[in-house]
Order: C-alpha cells, then sequence, then structure tokens
C-alpha cells in the first residue's frame, strides 16, 4: 500500500512538471510583428547612437544609464506630446506617456552595430477613482524618433568626414 502511495505522488509531482512546460504561452504573430516594429538596428558605434538619441528625444529624461543602455523619459502629458500628422487633438486627453528606450551594443556581419528599442507606455485615466488603463501604441512616434536618430548618425558621420577631408 505505502509503494502504491509513493508511485502515485511521483506520477504527480512528474506531471505536475511536465505540465507547467506545456501551459507556457507563446507570442502570436502580431506580438511578434509589434516588437519587432519598435526596435531598429543602427550601423554605428554605441556611443554615437547614445549621442543622437539624446539629439532626438525632445522631452524631459527621468533617468539614464549608458552603463546598462537605458533612457526613460519622464511622463508627458497627451496634450503635450506627439501627434500623428493626421490629428490635430490628441485621442485621449486624460492620457499620459512615458517613452523607454533600450541600446544593446553588438556586431552585424562583421560591422558594429547597435539595437535600440522603443517602448511606449501610454496610460489613461477616466477618472480619480478608476484604475488607469494602459493601451498600445500606434507605433508612429517611435518609427519618428528611429528617423532622427539616423539622421543624426548621418549629419555626425558626414561632419567627421568633412573635418578628415579639411586635415588632409
Amino acid at each position: 500500500m505505502h509503494r502504491l502511495i509513493s508511485s502515485l505522488l511521483l506520477a504527480f509531482f512528474l506531471s505536475g512538471l511536465s505540465g507547467c512546460g506545456l501551459l507556457a504561452t507563446r507570442s502570436s504573430p502580431n506580438e511578434i510583428l509589434e516588437q519587432a516594429s519598435q526596435q531598429k538596428i543602427f550601423y554605428a558605434s554605441y556611443d554615437s547612437v547614445w549621442r543622437a538619441a539624446h539629439a532626438a528625444i525632445s522631452y524631459t529624461i527621468a533617468s539614464e544609464n549608458q552603463d546598462y543602455g537605458i533612457i526613460e523619459t519622464d511622463y508627458i502629458k497627451s496634450v503635450d506630446g506627439w501627434l500623428p500628422p493626421d490629428q490635430t487633438r490628441p485621442e485621449y486627453k486624460s492620457a499620459r506617456y512615458k517613452l523607454i528606450l533600450t541600446f544593446a551594443k553588438g556586431t552585424t556581419g562583421g560591422r558594429e552595430s547597435t539595437r535600440v528599442t522603443i517602448e511606449k507606455k501610454i496610460e489613461i485615466f477616466r477618472d480619480f477613482i478608476s484604475e488607469k488603463k494602459i493601451v498600445p501604441s500606434d507605433g508612429l512616434e517611435e518609427q519618428s524618433i528611429f528617423y532622427r536618430i539616423e539622421r543624426e548618425i548621418v549629419i555626425a558621420q558626414a561632419l567627421r568626414r568633412a573635418a578628415m577631408q579639411e586635415n588632409n
């Protein structure tokens, strides 16, 4: 009897361990696409991408750490923030958001590269009592920031080349 109970307990325990792996969630194709649209790889040094990001961000920075590769802005009221070109006022007046930029060094095809990920956290407040609602970003501001970072890098590289030609 003791042997039967211990066998059943062992079987139950092992099935519980394997069940956790079976219930693991997979990312849907839409989530993978959304995550990929929030990041871009720049073929430039980490320091030059960091400087370009600082030049491209026009918001107050709440915290930053170049060693860990994170820049986080203060919360921005939607009425003071970025608007898509087709809108004249924000969709949610009681919303606020912040941007979190994450940087990672790397090499791609033997070239020095830096991956930048931008996460825009949007919170909507209905009133003082109810909980805040988190809504996804449309990705337009993130794409705009990526464009501005890229332009800053191109301008810095052109100025560097012009200075080298002038010295020769």
